[in-house]
């Protein structure tokens, strides 16, 4: 009788789980934009998650990373937002010859996700207005979700998260600066565009952002990933619902951060933010706690973004690596007679002075610190020339194919039986002999650059900044400039070696180069002539040159 009981209950019990069990969402409540490389998480109750790669171009070594300008400079707002250097380095590496990359969320998090995460027991997901931003998120709230959601993916979905030698990814909030960096774009735009007030946007504020108003958010958090998305397919890095980063709020000292840490600080502006005010620049401090009751500050329009971080010492053999890096970039000289660093570190080795030691100590790691930024300046110098480089020869290309066009049509124009016809071709002629007179002085001039940039950089160091534009210019879509830099870096290296190439031979290769990139579409027949004034008046804008 009692095992019979017992097996009654054991079938009960199993009926109950069953019946318990989450149902999967449909894609629409938590990936409402979906693109092919999402990265997509599971998370309790059914749900999912959405993430984007945030790839950061760098040099090859242990530690390299990305310089990158953050803020905007605005009187009102310098004390907080003023231009400064920040750097980036993504964490995990790349699929196979792809840039290290870091991992933010696709969209904000929203109720339904918010519940599933941290619900004890399963509520009936997804809801009716589930898909809203979560918000009234306090930032120790926004880290018990990381901590939460972490624990949950190590226990059920460990084999999907992205990860580096032995060491797998976690959920955590993001940095300032990786939230600045990617709400900007990243590598996926141009430098001007990178330093613009907002990412480039077709269709406007309207069309990426809930904003204060009633032609939009009308005073209430709105549904994830119902605006566009930023270059990266991030989506509401604008607006909705402010968004937690992890470290302390700053004060901005020209160019580098306060000394004194505060409160919270959140990003992005929210769905009570006047348009006029988002920027990929602002950022507000809050105290994380609300000093009446005790807990922490719950805000209406206040929520998070979370990023996948990771161990920095990923294995036991990266520290030697890191060892390794950390000194060569601290000792640029090879004797203590040329270098004062190692002059300084001889000095200090042989002080028995408690006082002269700490004293040299401070000046040594000032000294180096000096040094770094020269180092990095270097490199920012070496990557604007080989990006000048492939936009000289891009020119060369352009006025090349413009060239051949108009001596093209000169020619089919000249062949038609109409005075005004020929008298057309003859324009066209002229054109192209006028456009192929200002190539040589083109190529004179990318040739004459080439050549300073291989007299000016190391044979590794420029290949390994080479490398960090030909990245950038393929994140951007820009096949034929990364196709034209490596190019530029090939021509520097051989000037290096004293054998810059003659101006014809450069020229066939830039043309080379242009169309292995992007090969030419079929050509479009020329229009027919126009007739002369005599017989039909003319209609502007016809047969005008390609731009």
């Amino acid at each position: 009788m009692a095992a019979a009981i017992a097996l009654a209950l054991l079938a009960a019990a199993g009926m109950a789980g069953a019946q318990q069990a989450p149902a999967t969402w449909p894609e629409e409540n938590w990936n409402p934009q979906p693109l092919a490389d999402d990265l997509v998480l599971p998370l309790p109750c059914g749900g999912a998650m959405a993430w984007r790669a945030v790839p950061t171009p760098v040099a090859q070594g242990a530690m390299a990373d990305r310089p990158a300008l953050m803020g905007q400079a605005d009187p009102q707002t310098d004390y907080v937002e003023y231009l400064r250097q920040g750097f980036i380095a993504g964490p995990f590496p790349g699929p196979a010859g792809q840039p290290p990359r870091f991992y933010l969320a696709k969209y904000e998090i929203s109720r339904d996700q918010w519940s599933a995460v941290m619900s004890e027991t399963c509520p009936a997901l997804p809801s009716q207005g589930g898909r809203v931003a979560k918000t009234e998120v306090g930032w120790v709230d926004a880290v018990n979700f990381t901590a939460r959601l972490t624990a949950y993916l190590s226990r059920n979905a460990v084999q999907k998260l992205p990860r580096r030698d032995e060491a797998v990814a976690y959920v955590r909030l993001p940095s300032e600066d990786e939230w600045e960096f990617a709400a900007r774009g990243g590598a996926a735009v141009g430098e001007l565009e990178f330093s613009a007030r907002t990412y480039p946007m077709e269709g406007g504020m309207q069309r990426h952002a809930w904003f204060q108003g009633p032609r939009s958010a009308a005073g209430q958090p709105r549904p994830i990933g119902a605006r566009a998305a930023n270059p990266l397919g991030l989506h509401d890095v604008y607006g909705n619902a402010a968004e937690w980063t992890l470290e302390p709020f700053r004060l901005n000292k020209i160019g580098r951060y306060h000394g004194q840490a505060g409160g919270g600080v959140v990003r992005g502006g929210d769905f009570m933010t006047p348009d006029s005010a988002l920027r990929s620049s602002l950022r507000v401090e809050l105290p994380p706690f609300d000093m009446r009751t005790g807990e922490p500050l719950r805000l209406r329009n206040v929520g998070l973004r979370p990023a996948l971080g990771l161990v920095v010492t990923t294995a036991d053999a990266r520290v030697p690596e890191f060892r390794a890096a950390f000194d060569a970039e601290a000792q640029s000289r090879s004797t203590a007679a040329d270098d004062p660093q190692r002059l300084l570190q001889v000095l200090h080795d042989e002080a028995t002075d408690p006082t002269v030691r700490q004293g040299l100590a401070r000046v040594q790691a000032t000294l180096r610190a000096e040094s770094r930024a020269r180092a990095d300046q270097e490199a920012e110098t070496i990557r604007a020339q080989i990006t000048f480089a492939a936009a000289m020869a891009r020119q060369v290309l352009l006025a090349e194919g413009n060239s051949e066009v108009l001596r093209i049509s000169g020619d089919v124009m000249g062949l038609i039986d109409n005075a005004h016809a020929k008298r057309v071709g003859e324009l066209l002629r002229n054109k192209h002999k006028e456009m192929n007179n200002g190539i040589p002085p083109l190529l004179d001039a990318y040739l004459a650059l080439v050549q300073r940039i291989g007299r000016g950089a190391a044979g590794a160091r420029l290949a390994d900044q080479a490398r960090v534009v030909v990245e950038e210019q393929r994140a951007q879509n820009f096949l034929s400039m990364a196709a034209l830099a490596q190019l530029a870096v090939r021509h520097a290296g051989a000037a290096a070696e004293g054998r810059l190439p003659t101006r014809e031979r450069a020229q066939a290769e830039i043309i080379e180069a242009g169309r292995s990139a992007a090969p030419p579409t079929q050509p479009t027949p020329p229009a027919a002539p126009s007739p002369p004034p005599s017989q039909a008046p003319a209609r502007p804008g016809r047969g005008s040159p390609p731009r």
